[in-house]
């Protein structure tokens, strides 16, 4: 039988309703083991806060705002959250369930009729709870290419009703796979039963009362644009900023799945009103305990990593609305990360401490990210002696440096020499994507084959016969992209191309880019 120390008696506590706090002695920052990473893993700029018993212990920035200028990052300089923004996004209907304008069993046809899934049974009783919860069935990352890469054509409305188009590819309720659309299904509750936007809302609601003067749901105010710290990423093998052109007219159509922009001053204010279960420093809650035990609940269980279960000794790990939970050395933690081009971020709380720590960075490094936030917490759990940039490195220095599409390798590029060029040629539609169209890159006679999508800016590059193959790989022309992607072309019994399917072209390209769930028609 185990020695029932701290760690073992903690469960029991919060299951029989007692509370047992453990107080340690706030920690100064190790600044240069911090600087370290950074150095190591380029990172121009990096702000890391630290709350306990309520008050903020430490809120301090490294590095700079943009690469090759002199700004600092400070606490009050703006980053994108990215995915922490769909805490965000459930306490805003945690807002109106405790005003009964919604509950969370409803469903979301009561609220949005257009909605529908490819499954009628499963369209028919999908509620609130299950769009905040990733246990829908449909893939890791399904339709998020009507998000990203920035900017999108696509609107919420669109999105919604994409959805239809989307197999699932796993159980309703029992699978486990995140998804970013769903989130933008429950961020129009908000106008359906208010007629205020996501944007309004979440601002009026949440932002404002906490007085969260460099936090935006939506555009930045001109006064605070001076504030916003700059994207970066490896390109190549060398350090740029990334820059993706945003209409400041239209809502981002991303944004309750990660478009908020926050400062770490502000996303401390957010952590302490999470640690006090929903009361503002007024005294005045922003939503219910009842809601915020909601919020918190496992909803969806997930499964428990190698390196968590070897870091962290975690044993059970499951999805709340908006949070993840797990326990962690013994702990309840509470925590989400956000990963957006060019930055990442990662909140993490510890309640029965009553501590939580923000990291934000300008780089999309989640190696620097998790050595960072491991670095600033694990000391806190009693752990002071790892070298978490040791523990997080990636092992092959080159993967941690610089983008390195393996596809590339054994690849010629195509041109009318080619004997299928002519018949690539043309225009292909997916249902919920549109139209992507093949082409001559010029009018010259070494004109080489581009493809572009209609309605993705950001999706235009050159095609490339894979040798000793029939596949074709697609290199896009903004490498910090880092998703190249493989056609297959499909023919009919006569060898004409009939359409074509798609498939990234490494194990490293990111989840989002969901090109095996495309399926086009050649017109």
């Amino acid at each position: 039988m185990p020695k029932l120390t701290l760690k073992y008696l903690l469960p029991c506590l919060l299951l029989s309703g007692m509370s047992l706090i453990t107080v340690a002695e706030p920690l100064p920052l190790d600044h240069k083991q911090i600087q370290k990473i950074m150095a190591q893993l380029h990172i121009p700029g990096a702000a890391i806060g630290v709350v306990q018993n309520g008050k903020v212990i430490a809120a301090q920035g490294f590095g700079v705002k943009t690469l090759g200028k002199k700004a600092p990052i400070d606490a009050n300089s703006i980053f994108k959250i990215a995915s922490n923004t769909k805490a965000f996004t459930a306490a805003a209907l945690a807002i109106l369930v405790d005003e009964e304008k919604i509950s969370w069993n409803s469903k979301v046809q009561d609220y949005l009729p257009d909605f529908k899934l490819h499954d009628p049974w499963v369209t028919k009783e999908f509620n609130l709870i299950d769009l905040l919860t990733h246990r829908s069935g449909l893939g890791l990352g399904a339709g998020d290419l009507m998000l990203w890469p920035e900017p999108s054509s696509f609107s919420r409305a669109e999105v919604l009703h994409n959805l239809r188009h989307l197999k699932p590819t796993g159980e309703f309720r029992a699978d486990y796979a995140y998804d970013n659309l769903l989130y933008i299904v429950a961020s129009e509750i908000i106008p359906a039963v208010t007629g205020m936007s996501w944007e309004a809302f979440v601002e009026k609601r949440i932002i404002q009362p906490l007085a969260m003067e460099h936090c935006f749901a939506g555009n930045v105010s001109p006064q605070k644009l001076k504030h916003i710290a700059t994207p970066h990423g490896m390109v190549d093998g060398e350090l740029h900023t990334i820059i993706r052109p945003i209409d400041p007219e239209k809502p981002s159509v991303s944004a309750p799945a990660g478009g908020i922009q926050c400062s770490l001053n502000d996303m401390l204010t957010w952590v302490t009103v999470q640690l006090n279960q929903g009361q503002t420093a007024t005294g005045k809650p922003l939503f219910s305990e009842a809601q915020h035990k909601m919020m918190w609940a496992p909803h969806t269980i997930m499964p428990v990593s190698w390196r968590s279960k070897h870091f962290d000794n975690t044993h059970l790990s499951a999805y709340g609305l908006g949070w993840r939970i797990n326990d962690m050395d013994g702990y309840l933690q509470v925590h989400h990360t956000g990963s957006l081009a060019g930055m990442y971020s990662f909140v993490s709380l510890f309640p029965e401490l009553d501590l939580g720590f923000v990291v934000l960075t300008n780089q999309q490094s989640s190696a620097a990210r998790s050595a960072l936030m491991y670095t600033v917490m694990k000391p806190y759990l009693g752990d002071a002696n790892t070298d978490w940039l040791a523990k997080f490195r990636p092992s092959n220095k080159t993967a941690a440096n610089q983008h390195t599409n393996k596809s590339e390798k054994h690849t010629v590029p195509i041109d009318l020499n080619h004997a299928d060029a002519k018949a690539y040629i043309g225009t292909y539609e997916d249902p919920w994507l549109g139209r992507f169209v093949i082409e001559l890159s010029d009018n010259s006679e070494n004109a080489l084959l581009k493809i572009k999508a209609l309605r993705i800016e950001k999706f235009v590059g050159k095609l490339f016969l894979i040798e000793n193959s029939n596949r074709v790989l697609i290199r896009w022309d903004d490498r910090s992209l880092e998703a190249d992607a493989i056609i297959d072309f499909n023919r009919n019994e006569l060898g004409n191309i009939i359409g074509m399917t798609l498939a990234p072209a490494s194990k490293d390209v990111d989840f989002s880019y969901d090109f095996q769930d495309l399926n086009f028609t050649k017109l």
